[in-house]
């Protein structure tokens, strides 16, 4: 079986992709705020130093936990695969470079930290909770999943649709490759 690499995305360095998620992001964050203002209008919010940081080691938390649910899936579906975690560019990642996943488990892989920590987040809810402070989390953490948003906008462009699609994450980003029998 032979592999013709079709795109790289190296996210870390190609500057305009950069600038567009962060872009992307604020918009997201503050389309999520004005919902926010709508949905919950009589929250009250105070705001202390040890609230502050608590919010900022809960997100912190919440971050890590985002790469630990992407490694959990990079194991769960290439068993034998060693996931490397770490920072560049501000950035939390998890990867695992040189092994290939097919499309579809390789969506999964990137789609279930968000997934999970909404439902956590929604969950969380049931319970005395400020209830601003968990859209808070949300509304941060979505903002934070461009990246992962912007691979599966990637995948599912038209170019992408009617191949056999294997992609490889990397330390800086993705590679795609047509899978040829």
């Amino acid at each position: 079986m032979e592999i013709e690499l079709l795109k790289e995305i190296n996210i870390l360095t190609q500057r305009k992709i950069v600038i567009w998620l962060n872009i992307w992001s604020i918009i997201i964050f503050i389309f999520f705020f004005i919902i926010g203002l709508l949905v919950l209008p009589d929250v009250t919010l105070n705001v202390t130093l040890p609230n502050l940081l608590l919010f900022i080691i809960v997100l912190f938390v919440l971050l890590c936990f985002h790469e630990l649910i992407h490694g959990m899936f990079f194991k769960m579906f290439a068993p034998e695969s060693k996931v490397k975690y770490g920072m560049k560019s501000g950035m939390f990642y998890a990867a695992s470079p040189g092994v290939t996943y097919a499309k579809l488990p390789f969506m999964v892989i990137i789609l279930m930290p968000f997934i999970i920590i909404t439902c956590l987040l929604a969950m969380a809810s049931l319970f005395p909770v400020n209830d601003f402070v968990l859209y808070l989390l949300f509304m941060v953490h979505t903002a934070g999943c461009v990246g992962d948003f912007y691979y599966i906008g990637v995948l599912n462009q038209p170019m992408f649709r009617d191949k056999q699609i294997v992609v490889e994450d990397t330390l800086e980003g993705i590679k795609i490759y047509h899978e040829a029998e």
